[in-house]
């Protein structure tokens, strides 16, 4: 192999990653765009990071969770999929706290509370000081007749300094909690 040859081929590689990072570029920007962008331009946005295997693992983890939150938007979204894809994200980046978040609301519609009240633990492991993960972890405390668990991550998340109206809110339902006969 010539110089040359040799030359023309490591030009023709760098073309092509150049031009290939480029559109790659717009993907994980148009995936993590907080514009509104069409769900399915942000869907096969995000689906084109995660095939394309060249984003970070950063990158590609939030592709899956993004995606995940746009499908399940979508009445006709498979929950399997949903799951799949925002597990998908907590495997590749464990530091995530947005999706351990989504993923317990999903364990809480399918009334798996205890799995709901781990990925929340995890999400307020990551970031402490976000009240309404204390207030969402709460209420599936109290869905699992957990009073007293229930009524501690409420009074967490007015430690944290919810809005007035969240913290009024939070109020009445500590209340109403206190106010319920132990059983």
């Amino acid at each position: 192999m010539t110089t040359r040859t040799t030359f023309k081929a490591a030009v023709a590689a760098l073309l092509f990653f150049a031009f290939t990072g480029a559109a790659h570029a717009g993907d994980i920007d148009d995936c993590r765009s907080k514009a509104q962008v069409p769900n399915d331009v942000r869907i096969k946005a995000c689906t084109a990071v995660i095939d394309g295997k060249q984003a970070s693992t950063a990158d590609t983890a939030y592709a899956y969770y993004e995606r995940a939150m746009v499908a399940s938007a979508d009445p006709n979204g498979d929950p399997k999929e949903i799951m799949a894809d925002v597990s998908k994200a907590i495997e590749l980046d464990p530091k995530l706290m947005e999706a351990y978040a989504f993923r317990a609301l999903g364990y809480n519609r399918a009334m798996q509370y205890d799995k709901a009240i781990a990925d929340l633990s995890k999400a307020i492991e990551i970031a402490p000081q976000r009240w309404a993960l204390y207030s969402l972890r709460a209420m599936v405390y109290a869905k699992k007749k957990d009073d007293k668990a229930a009524v501690a991550d409420f009074k967490a998340a007015l430690d944290h300094n919810p809005p007035a109206t969240s913290a009024e809110m939070i109020r009445q339902r500590i209340a109403k909690l206190e106010a319920q006969p132990v059983q």
